[in-house]
C-alpha cells in the first residue's frame, strides 16, 4: 500500500499505478454524488469544527512544523481525473487557502496554475465560481472578502443559492481572519510543504468502486459524535499509538455493545456515550478542584491531551469507568441494589422510579442548570458510588454485602447533605464517598472544608455500633431509614427507641396527617421555630413534615418535637395504630377538664386553625399576646394570604355565617371580620373581641381568663357575639 506523504500542490502530475498501469494526476473532480462543501456552513457545531480546523493549520504554520490531514481516498481514472470519495472537504478547504495565500503573497500565476485543476461537478455553479475565483485578486484591505467577491461583476446573483460557493465564501473570511498577519504564507505551504495529506486510490485500498461509492453517496453529514470520536482519537494518539489502538477498539466496539441496550430511538448511541463521557470527565475535573468546562473538545483536551501531566492517568481513568460494565448486566445489577418507592430488605430506596442510575446519566447527564439539573449532583455521587465499587472491589475485598451496607451510608449521607451539596465542594464529597466505599470508614471532618453532614455522619458511625450490638434490629432499622419521611435520617426517632421503629412507619403510612398533627399537639407543644415563623405538621404537604424530622441550624426546638414523638409512639399499640385510636387521645385531650385552653387547645379543637397549608403560624408578640396568632397560607411570607386564626375560624363555623361574614386576606395587615352588606366589623385580641361600626363607635367584649389563660372557650364566645349581631341587623 502506498503511504507517501502528498501536499495539495504536488499531488498533480504525480504518478500513480492503477491496474497495472502508470496514470498521472492531471485533475480533482468533486463527484456528483458528494454533498455540497460543508466546512463553510454556519451552524453551531461546523462553527467550531472549522475554528479548531484553521487553528491547527494556523498553529502549524506559525510554529513551522508538518501537520498530515490523515488519509484520503478515491479513484483515478484513466484519463488522470482523481474523483475523491473520502476527503472532499479538506481538499476543498487545501484550495480556499493556497488560493488565499497566492493572491495574499501576490504569486505569479504561473507558479498557481494548477489551482485551476480543482473543480467541482456537483454544480455548474460550482464549478464556474471555482474558475473566475483563480482569475479574480480580491482587494485585502476588505474585512470581508466575501463582500468584495459579491460585487464583482463576474460574480452571478443566482449563486447566492448554491450551498457549496456560500460555504467557500464564509471559509474565505474565516481564512482571511486567521491567516491575514502571517507573513509569506505561501511559502509555507509550496516551499515548506507544512500541510500535507496520504492519498490511496481505491484499488490500492481493495475495494470495489460500486461498494465505496454506496457507502459515501449517501450525502450525510458527519454527526457531533463523530467529529469528536475524531479529534478524541488525535488526543489520544498524541500521548500513545498503544493506547489509541486500544481505544479505538473501545469506542468501535465494546463500549458500543455496552451502550446499546440504552440507545435512542434513532438506534444511535452517540448522544449516551457523550453524556456518560462528561460525566466521568466532570468526575476528573472534580477530583482536581477545577470547574468543569461544558464543550467536549475544550474538555478532551485539557483533561486528556498531552499537555496535561495527568493525562494518562485521566485517560485510564476514563477507560476504568467504561470497562467496569462491560462484564456485568447493568440493569440488573441496578434492580438487585437499589429499589424505588417500596422497601425491599437487602436493597437501598433511592426515591426515584428509575433505578438504573447508569441509564440516568446515559440519558440526562448535562440537561439543566444548578439545582434543575436532570441528573442532579446526589445521582452524580451515587454513581460515582458504584463505579468506585466496581473498580475497586477486587484490589480492596470489598465484598457484596460490605457494599450494600457502604452504598446505605452514602445514600443517607446525600439525602441528608442538601445544604452542603454543592459543585464547588464536589472535590471532598468525591473523596468522603471513595474512602467509604473503599474501606467502610466515615471520615471525620478533618481537612478544613465542608463535607457530608457532619451530625449525619455521627448518625451513621453511631448506627454501625448500634448494629454490632444488635444485629437482629438491622431489617426494623433499614425500613425506618427508607421511609420517605426520612430518607436515611432518624433522629427524630434515635436508636435508644428501637420499639418505636416500626410503630412510626405504621403512624405515617396508615393515619391521616392531620390526625396526626392535632394528637401530637395534644400532648405537647411539638412545633419548631424558623426565625420568627413556628411551625407544626401539614394536613397534605409532605415536605413539612420531611422538614420537621431533620434537624436543621434553622430551625429550634427538634429535641422538643422528637420527645413528643416519641412519647406518641411509645403509647401506641402496634397492632392498632389508626386514626381511630388517634382520635381517641385527642378526645381526652379536649374533654380532660384540666386542659388549659391555650393556643394548643384551639388548634387541636378546631380544623379551621389547621387549614394552612404549610402548619405556618407568626405571633407579633407571643410573650404577652398569646392569642392573637396569625395564620400564614405560605411557607416563608407573610405577603401572602394570612388570616388572624379565631376570625378565619368563626367565618367558617357555621353554614350560615360563610354567606354572612367576609374576611380579609391580610390579618398581618390589620383586616378584619366585616359582616357582609353592613359597615360593621369585627377583630379578636389577646384577651378581649372588639366590635366596630361606620359611625366610628365601637363595643369591647372581654374573654375571661385566669393568669392569661382563656377560662371559656373563645370561639364559642365569638360566635354567639355574632349570632346577636345578626340577629339585630335582621
Amino acid at each position: 500500500m502506498n503511504t507517501r506523504e502528498y501536499t495539495f500542490h504536488d499531488i498533480f502530475d504525480s504518478p500513480f499505478y492503477v491496474n497495472n498501469g502508470e496514470i498521472t494526476l492531471k485533475k480533482i473532480e468533486i463527484p456528483i454524488i458528494q454533498r455540497d462543501y460543508a466546512q463553510g456552513r454556519e451552524t453551531d457545531d461546523v462553527n467550531r469544527i472549522r475554528e479548531k480546523f484553521l487553528d491547527a493549520l494556523l498553529q502549524a504554520i506559525e510554529q513551522k512544523r508538518h501537520i498530515t490531514l490523515d488519509f484520503i481516498y478515491g479513484d483515478i481514472s484513466s484519463d488522470g481525473v482523481l474523483t475523491p470519495l473520502d476527503g472532499q472537504q479538506r481538499l476543498t478547504t487545501l484550495f480556499v487557502l493556497y488560493w488565499y495565500a497566492a493572491k495574499k503573497d501576490g504569486i505569479d500565476p504561473q507558479e498557481y496554475e494548477f489551482l485551476n485543476c480543482f473543480s467541482y461537478a456537483t454544480r455548474i455553479s460550482s464549478r464556474e465560481f471555482c474558475q473566475e475565483l483563480v482569475i479574480d485578486s480580491p482587494d485585502f484591505s476588505e474585512i470581508k472578502l466575501s463582500k468584495y467577491i459579491e460585487n464583482q461583476a463576474w460574480y452571478m446573483y443566482e449563486w447566492k443559492n448554491d450551498p457549496t460557493i456560500r460555504s467557500i465564501l464564509v471559509m474565505i473570511d474565516a481564512i482571511h481572519e486567521k491567516f491575514h498577519g502571517i507573513k509569506d504564507l505561501w511559502k509555507s505551504l509550496f516551499t515548506d510543504n507544512i500541510i500535507n495529506f496520504y492519498f490511496l486510490p481505491l484499488v490500492d485500498m481493495g475495494l470495489d468502486d460500486d461498494l465505496y461509492i454506496k457507502m459515501n453517496s449517501r450525502g450525510k453529514p458527519l454527526t457531533p459524535f463523530e467529529h469528536f470520536k475524531a479529534e478524541f482519537e488525535e488526543i489520544i494518539k498524541a500521548n500513545s499509538d498503544e493506547l489509541l489502538d486500544k481505544i479505538s477498539y473501545k469506542l468501535d466496539v465494546e463500549w458500543v455493545n455496552l451502550l446499546f441496550p440504552f440507545r435512542a430511538q434513532d438506534n444511535t448511541i452517540d448522544n449516551e456515550f457523550m453524556r456518560y463521557f462528561h460525566f466521568v470527565s466532570d468526575i476528573i475535573y472534580y477530583k482536581s478542584g477545577i470547574d468543569p468546562e461544558n464543550d467536549e473538545f475544550a474538555k478532551a483536551e485539557r483533561l486528556y491531551g498531552k499537555n496535561n501531566e495527568n493525562a494518562m492517568d485521566n485517560i485510564n481513568y476514563l477507560v476504568r469507568c467504561f470497562d467496569c460494565w462491560l462484564d456485568i448486566n447493568v440493569n440488573k445489577f441496578f434492580n438487585d441494589i437499589f429499589c424505588n418507592n417500596i422497601f425491599e430488605y437487602g436493597k437501598v430506596k433511592i426515591y426515584h422510579e428509575e433505578t438504573s442510575i447508569f441509564k440516568e446519566c446515559c440519558d440526562k447527564y448535562g440537561k439543566g442548570y444548578y439545582r434543575n439539573r436532570n441528573f442532579p449532583l446526589r445521582f452524580v455521587l451515587l454513581l460515582f458510588s458504584v463505579i468506585t465499587y466496581l473498580q475497586y472491589h477486587d484490589i480492596d475485598g470489598i465484598s457484596e454485602d460490605d457494599f450494600r451496607r457502604r452504598i446505605r451510608i452514602i445514600r443517607n449521607l446525600i439525602w441528608n447533605s442538601s445544604d452542603e451539596i454543592r459543585e464547588d465542594r464536589m472535590k471532598t464529597f468525591l473523596y468522603e464517598t471513595e474512602k467509604i466505599i473503599r474501606t467502610g470508614i466515615i471520615p471525620v471532618s478533618d481537612r478544613g472544608e465542608i463535607g457530608y453532614n457532619i451530625r449525619q455522619k455521627e448518625e451513621e458511625r453511631q448506627k454501625i455500633e448500634y448494629l454490632k450490638n444488635n444485629p437482629h434490629m438491622a431489617e426494623a432499622l433499614f425500613h425506618l431509614e427508607d421511609h420517605t419521611l426520612l430518607k436515611g435520617c432518624i433522629a427524630v426517632i434515635g436508636l435508644d427507641n428501637g420499639t418505636n421503629f416500626n410503630k412510626f412507619r405504621l403512624l405515617f403510612d396508615n393515619c391521616d396527617k392531620d390526625v396526626i398533627n392535632k394528637t401530637l399537639l395534644s400532648l405537647g407543644d411539638y412545633s419548631q421555630a424558623i426565625s420568627w415563623r413556628c411551625q407544626t405538621g401539614s394536613k397534605s404537604i409532605e415536605s413539612v413534615w420531611i422538614n420537621l424530622f431533620h434537624p436543621s441550624r434553622q430551625r429550634k426546638r427538634f429535641d422538643n418535637t422528637s420527645e413528643i414523638l416519641n412519647l406518641l409512639l411509645s403509647k401506641l399499640d402496634e397492632n392498632a395504630i389508626n386514626n381511630e385510636n388517634l382520635e381517641r387521645y385527642v378526645n381526652e385531650y379536649l374533654d380532660n377538664p384540666l386542659t388549659k385552653k391555650d393556643w394548643r387547645y384551639y388548634l387541636v379543637k378546631y380544623r379551621q386553625m389547621r387549614a394552612g397549608g404549610y402548619g405556618m403560624y407568626y405571633w407579633k408578640d407571643r410573650a404577652t399576646k398569646p392569642y392573637e396568632i396569625i395564620m400564614m397560607n405560605t411557607e416563608i411570607s407573610l405577603n401572602g394570604k394570612n388570616w388572624n386564626i379565631f376570625l378565619y375560624t368563626l367565618q367558617n363555623s357555621l353554614p350560615e355565617f360563610i354567606m354572612k361574614l367576609e374576611i380579609g386576606d391580610y390579618a398581618y395587615q390589620g383586616n378584619k371580620m366585616r359582616i357582609t352588606g353592613t359597615d360593621i366589623s369585627i377583630n379578636c385580641f389577646n384577651d378581649k373581641y372588639v366590635v366596630y361600626h361606620g359611625d366610628g363607635s365601637k363595643i369591647e367584649y372581654a374573654i375571661n381568663q385566669t393568669e392569661g389563660i382563656d377560662t371559656y372557650d373563645r370561639v364559642e364566645q365569638g360566635i354567639e357575639i355574632i349570632s346577636d349581631l345578626l340577629s339585630k341587623i335582621e
